[in-house]
């Protein structure tokens, strides 16, 4: 990969309700060909990322993104918990205000339904939903095996001392989690943005979320331009597997957002 080095920016920024969030800007190198938005999973942060965005920026790409709620430098100021990545990415593209101005989407293993080894029984989601309404900010610890996060003994060493990373989360936040995921297979796969193209990336060995599910979904959907990424033996995080794997899925990220630049870029 090349030399060139990117810079970056960190900011404190007030929500409308008055929450203050962490975000962080990574700049192109050169003239920005692109803006990309970008969303973190459950119970970890936009840092960890720093290694992916830095070779976005080679590719002209600007980077923009936050520490939802409850998570990473946010959550030291704020204790309400957000969403997670992949399916909050999804269900965007179905009912998000702005989501026909948007040039593509990304989904990098998202949470439709959750793997065999961690899936919940249906008894369970059902008594989450009926705590969450009782008592909606109730937190609980629903830490991810981090054994299913990389190959790559590195990554997981890290994520398991990052100070940052926990797996404390709302009982309505389970259970959105959850019924987000599914709703996307039962029924807001019928109102996707038809025109946004779209592409689905999933390891065949994710152990958090399930590979299959996100194919389902795709099948579903009647949108124009869409593609479905599959990696075997790649486990959930795709951008932190041993170094040529994820070198493979960085520079397949970067062609994609680069064949779907508006015409004008």
């Amino acid at each position: 990969m090349s030399s060139v080095t990117s810079t970056s920016k960190e900011e404190w920024i007030t929500a409308a309700d008055g929450h203050e969030i962490f975000t962080k800007a990574w700049f192109a190198v050169g003239a920005p060909v692109a803006a990309v938005v970008f969303v973190h999973g459950l119970g970890e942060h936009i840092v960890r990322y720093d290694h992916v965005f830095e070779e976005f920026n080679k590719a002209g790409f600007q980077v923009s993104a936050f520490d939802q709620r409850g998570f990473g430098q946010t959550g030291k100021k704020s204790k309400t918990l957000g969403s997670t990545g992949g399916s909050l990415v999804l269900n965007y593209d179905c009912i998000g205000p702005l989501r026909t101005k948007l040039s593509g989407i990304i989904a990098s293993a998202p949470l439709v339904l959750a793997s065999a080894p961690t899936r919940p029984y249906a008894l369970t989601v059902g008594i989450a939903g009926l705590v969450s309404r009782i008592l909606p900010s109730f937190q609980t610890n629903i830490a991810l095996d981090s054994s299913f996060i990389s190959r790559d003994c590195e990554h997981v060493e890290k994520y398991n001392t990052d100070p940052l990373v926990h797996g404390y989360i709302t009982t309505k936040g389970v259970y959105d989690m959850l019924t987000n995921g599914k709703l996307l297979l039962t029924d807001r796969y019928k109102i996707i943005t038809k025109d946004v193209p779209i592409l689905i990336a999933h390891g065949t060995e994710d152990g958090l979320t399930d590979y299959k599910a996100s194919k389902e979904f795709f099948d579903k959907i009647e949108v124009t331009d869409k593609e479905y990424k599959v990696y075997e033996g790649h486990f959930h995080e795709l951008h932190n597997e041993p170094e040529a794997e994820r070198k493979v899925v960085i520079d397949h990220y970067i062609q994609w957002i680069r064949a779907h630049l508006p015409k004008t870029a």
